[in-house]
């Protein structure tokens, strides 16, 4: 390792930048496929099976039939539901979920330069929160602080990821700064939902 670590502070500048760009690519390639991809899977998931089990609500209320049957089957159904709303957080759990996401970065050891929450995009039942980052650290930070947001319980999905102006730090380390965009989600309840004209209710 120490000898790996001499021939890299032994290579020029321009070799430097070239070893970090290939890492960037690689990391970026790698959390695509190891993450990016599994989000996505999660969302579509989550989205069936929420119109799956609201669509079922409706069918057992139109039961006229046996109501202690019909309550119990009505509380299964609800308790489903809230499981896979507790992924989503709500708009008062948001503040409290950006600064996780905040504390992770900086218990990986990256420095925050920016972090900024953009206005927020409904899609159905749920609502993305997209959150501009810009960081600064090493690969191996930043890797640490990707690894950290992918276990979190809520669904947070890190895009668009950008390594630049590589410089050589202490101990052999490259550090960069690094952009990208931090994607969380919240669950939208009726009166938050848009209504037919594309404002809310």
């Amino acid at each position: 390792m120490a000898s790996k670590l001499d021939e890299f502070t032994k290579m020029s500048a321009k070799q430097k930048i070239l070893v970090a760009l290939i890492l960037s690519a690689l990391i970026v390639g790698g959390y695509y496929y190891l993450y990016y991809q599994e989000a996505q899977v999660d969302i579509k998931r989550l989205e069936s099976q929420y119109a799956s089990l609201q669509a079922t609500i409706k069918e057992q209320q139109l039961i006229a039939g046996n109501l202690e049957a019909f309550r119990k089957d009505v509380q299964q159904l609800e308790t489903q539901l809230s499981h896979l709303l507790e992924q989503l957080p709500n708009s008062a759990e948001i503040p409290s979920l950006l600064k996780s996401i905040s504390d992770m970065g900086k218990e990986a050891g990256l420095e925050f330069i920016k972090f900024s929450p953009s206005k927020e995009v409904i899609k159905g039942f749920y609502a993305e929160i997209p959150v501009a980052i810009t960081v600064s650290g090493d690969y191996h930070s930043f890797v640490q602080f990707a690894d950290q947001v992918s276990q979190y319980p809520r669904i947070v999905n890190l895009m668009d990821i950008n390594f630049s102006s590589p410089k050589s730090a202490r101990g052999g380390l490259v550090r960069s700064t690094i952009s990208c965009t931090a994607t969380t989600f919240r669950f939208l309840d009726d009166q938050a939902k848009p209504d037919e004209k594309g404002g809310s209710r």
